[in-house]
């Protein structure tokens, strides 16, 4: 089951966050650390301050996954079609149930509040090794739109 996020749900948040911290800085060991989120951020969150909100999938074993998105506004630049967005900030799948199709149905969900909320488009930013999570997000119909580059000055 998809739902909106709440307050009893932060434990479980706060778990899966450190999943995907710890993952992350498997992939980009440079750039990224394992930690914990901070609590005030994800109750703000649940409170669905700023624009944001968290859904989270939910079976009889707890919550397996959530997904965090914000509705954004087109910078005021003059090139830019002024537009909202959905931005897809946070996903996470408890790995022991990856393969139920938890985060497809996150991102489904994310679409449908998108339309709700009359967004134009849906964007994420995803780590380029990230390559099961660019699988699925290309499964869903994203598309690559824009690039990153990095490099490292303090070495060689």
């Amino acid at each position: 089951m998809i739902r909106k996020a709440t307050q009893n749900d932060l434990p479980a948040i706060q778990n899966l966050y450190s999943i995907l911290f710890q993952g992350m800085a498997e992939l980009e060991p440079d750039y990224m650390q394992e930690a914990k989120q901070d609590e005030a951020f994800i109750q703000s969150v649940i409170r669905e301050e700023n624009d944001f909100t968290v859904f989270v999938v939910e079976e009889e074993a707890g919550i397996q996954g959530f997904a965090i998105v914000q509705l954004q506004h087109s910078p005021p630049y003059n090139s830019f079609v002024q537009q909202h967005c959905v931005y897809l900030l946070d996903l996470v799948v408890n790995p022991e149930t990856r393969g139920k199709g938890y985060g497809k149905a996150l991102i489904q969900r994310v679409k449908e509040w998108g339309i709700e909320k009359q967004a134009a488009y849906f964007e994420l930013s995803v780590l380029t090794r990230n390559t099961q999570a660019i699988a699925l997000y290309e499964r869903e119909g994203l598309r690559p739109f824009n690039q990153s580059m990095r490099m490292r000055l303090d070495r060689e």
